[in-house]
């Protein structure tokens, strides 16, 4: 009897656990739009409704391959339209791979004053760079490539909220993300963020999958480890799937399944860790990253983070002032900005989730087009003109996966579907992560593919309130009829 109660109020502690969750995460995105003001212009709206409208309507055949394929198509045509120029770190991988290939297998060592000694997890990514470098020079190839990887993070997405939620919305849902600017001009840089976000995506869709569920639990948890290992050695921000999918299966599973989740938790941790932790040795040992794919300056992205003269941004002073300094003199740079300016972290940890969450960042993709003309069929346009529209859809994409997902969590706060509770912990964890590093809007590629997918309990919500409305509507048309035709008999009678 003793212990049956245990059991109870374990089971009851757990749920009162996620609720907390559930509201602490309302909460951080309450504020975080409360302080932002939205100004658009209605063309951004009025585009957004079209591709929603379009989506709805829109019921093709083998809809996730011609969704793949128009995916693709597009974002070619904005890797050929857009030359955006290579720079900041992408550069320093591009020379770096660029070097490797002509046979300087020292390069890390001599190049960007020792970037790559410091941040050796960026060889992963500059690796993978110099293997599609060695079939086609230059870094044309590369996009390429990116464009099919983001193609088929939209056609996930499709999956997956098919799968949530129903056919109808997951065409919405998919084909709002497929025209979203910020991931679809993002293709035009060199970065080792969209092979990585798709890897994370697959990840988690093999673990919340029904067409997994069958699965032998080793192999599944083997693909999960393994997508995340080597979306991890391309971009090390695996921890944040790592860490949800660990609280999620310990506040999910039950007491009589505790040794299934310790088998689970060993297979998945210990696949990554052998794959990351092999990659890394085979890397230094061969003698092209002596720091393998690890990190030298661990302190770096804490201390930008809790810089409240910058926000918690990027800095280049800043970088001139800690990096190569004494592991104890970073440590007294940090304490500074910590525990010395510890009544300014609020204000900073609120500017961050604003920034974070509900930026517009197409600057990264666009800014050397600033003050230029650009020809389209014929007529010279200036770009800044262009580009107001542009940073406008933008922002009307953020401000609606973000409000839907704010109003999908309220919805469903007191009886949560098992897969919306994964969302809000990956959600929790990242906005957790950017309280303490390093905060840009660049840095929200991969939460907004969840941010679009919790926008899916919303968009169903609305179709099914919609649908409801109209049958009542048909009920009162048919009842109508019903009653016209039998007044009709009674006069002919």
């Amino acid at each position: 009897m003793c212990a049956l109660n245990v059991v109870k109020g374990m089971k009851l502690y757990m749920e009162k656990f996620k609720q907390i969750l559930i509201y602490l995460l309302l909460i951080i995105f309450g504020l975080a739009i409360a302080r932002h003001f939205i100004e658009t212009p209605i063309i951004a709206i009025v585009f957004i409704g079209i591709i929603a409208f379009i989506a709805y309507k829109l019921d093709l055949p083998k809809f996730g391959l011609w969704l793949f394929l128009i995916s693709f198509l597009i974002r070619i045509v904005v890797i050929v339209l857009f030359d955006t120029p290579i720079d900041s770190d992408y550069i320093v991988m591009y020379n770096t791979a660029k070097e490797i290939i002509s046979g300087n297998l020292n390069v890390a060592s001599t190049i960007g004053e020792g970037y790559m000694l410091r941040w050796g997890y960026q060889m992963g990514y500059t690796l993978f760079m110099v293997l599609l470098m060695l079939i086609s020079n230059g870094p044309f190839l590369i996009k390429l490539v990116n464009c099919l990887f983001t193609a088929l993070i939209v056609v996930f997405i499709y999956f997956i909220a098919k799968e949530i939620t129903n056919k109808k919305v997951a065409r919405v849902v998919s084909v709002l993300y497929m025209f979203f600017p910020f991931p679809l001009f993002f293709n035009t840089l060199l970065s080792n963020q969209h092979i990585s976000s798709f890897l994370f995506l697959l990840a988690i869709f093999i673990f919340m999958s029904k067409k997994t569920e069958n699965m032998n639990y080793k192999l599944k948890y083997f693909l999960i480890g393994l997508c995340l290992a080597i979306g991890n050695i391309i971009r090390p921000e695996a921890i944040i799937f790592i860490t949800s999918i660990f609280l999620y299966l310990i506040l999910m599973t039950k007491r009589i399944d505790i040794k299934l989740f310790l088998k689970k938790s060993l297979i998945l941790f210990l696949t990554y860790l052998c794959v990351t932790i092999s990659a890394s040795t085979i890397a230094t040992v061969s003698g092209i990253s002596p720091s393998g794919f690890g990190n030298k300056e661990p302190l770096w992205k804490f201390t930008v983070g809790f810089n409240p003269e910058t926000n918690g941004d990027y800095n280049i002073d800043l970088a001139g002032q800690f990096i190569g300094e004494t592991r104890k003199n970073q440590f007294k740079i940090l304490y500074d900005y910590t525990i010395g300016s510890i009544e300014k972290l609020p204000a900073l940890f609120l500017y961050k989730e604003q920034h974070f969450w509900l930026d517009s960042d197409l600057n990264t993709s666009l800014s050397y087009l600033t003050d230029k003309n650009i020809s389209i069929f014929g007529f010279d346009v200036e770009f800044n003109e262009i580009r107001k529209i542009l940073n406008s859809i933008n922002q009307v994409y953020i401000y609606l996966f973000f409000g839907l997902t704010v109003f999908a969590i309220f919805l469903n706060r007191k009886r949560m579907p098992n897969s919306q509770f994964l969302f809000v912990i990956i959600l929790l964890v990242y906005s957790g992560v950017y309280f303490l590093i390093e905060c840009t809007p660049r840095y929200a590629y991969t939460a907004q593919i969840f941010l679009a997918l919790m926008s899916s309990y919303s968009i169903e919500y609305f179709l099914n309130t919609k649908s409801k409305r109209q049958n009542i509507i048909n009920q009162k048309v048919s009842a109508k009829k019903k009653n016209t035709i039998a007044s009709k008999k009674k006069v002919l009678n």
